[in-house]
């Protein structure tokens, strides 16, 4: 976010600036909040996934095909790394957004307009923040217990502990992502009285 004028020079009027720094102090700690759930249950089920162990199977089991029960787990656990990777996007979807709100200014668009095409972007991030969390929960508490996935084999046994590293990692990435938020929240509140002085856009 940076202070704006209009192109005549005038202050834009469209809003109070601290209306522009609570709405954004909103969404970052929503989106903090929301992340660090994330980050520990995807954390746990990662661990489970990776954690799989093999059966003794007959020569032969090792190559059949994974029975629905497994597929159905499997396709679970693959929409909770989507979730968790979407989740990891957001903040960069929502910074790509500013940035190109912020470009239609000097191009002249009606500060009105951005300014009201700068909210809604912020009310949409702050509620897919919340419901991809809830989305992920949704999806880790339909792989039930982890305890009946003991004597997986052959390609349902690699594919789940696939997913889980891959979920380890989009788990840590998140958690990146969440510093990034924590710190930079952190200068917008050290900065809040020079940020209230000044009528700013995005």
């Amino acid at each position: 976010m940076r202070p704006g004028r209009s192109r005549e020079g005038q202050p834009v009027a469209f809003a109070s600036s601290s209306a522009y720094i609570y709405l954004y102090v909103v969404f970052a700690v929503v989106y903090m909040a929301s992340s660090i759930a994330f980050v520990f249950n995807a954390l746990r089920v990662s661990t489970s996934l990776s954690r799989v162990h093999n059966a003794t199977p007959a020569a032969d089991h090792a190559r059949h095909e994974p029975g629905p029960g497994i597929r159905e787990f499997i396709s679970h656990s693959q929409r909770l790394v989507d979730y968790t990777q979407l989740a990891t996007l957001l903040p960069l979807v929502y910074v790509v957004g500013s940035m190109f709100l912020g470009s239609l200014i000097l191009g002249g668009q009606g500060h009105s307009t951005v300014n009201i095409g700068w909210v809604a972007l912020t009310i949409v991030a702050t509620v897919a923040s919340v419901a991809f969390v809830v989305l992920g929960m949704r999806e880790s508490s339909a792989l039930g217990t982890l305890d009946d996935l003991e004597g997986t084999s052959g390609r349902a046994n690699d594919a789940l502990q696939r997913i889980g590293m891959r979920l380890g990692v989009s788990a840590a990435l998140l958690l990146l992502m969440t510093v990034f938020m924590v710190l930079n929240l952190y200068s917008v509140l050290a900065g809040m009285q020079d940020l209230l002085g000044a009528q700013f856009l995005i």
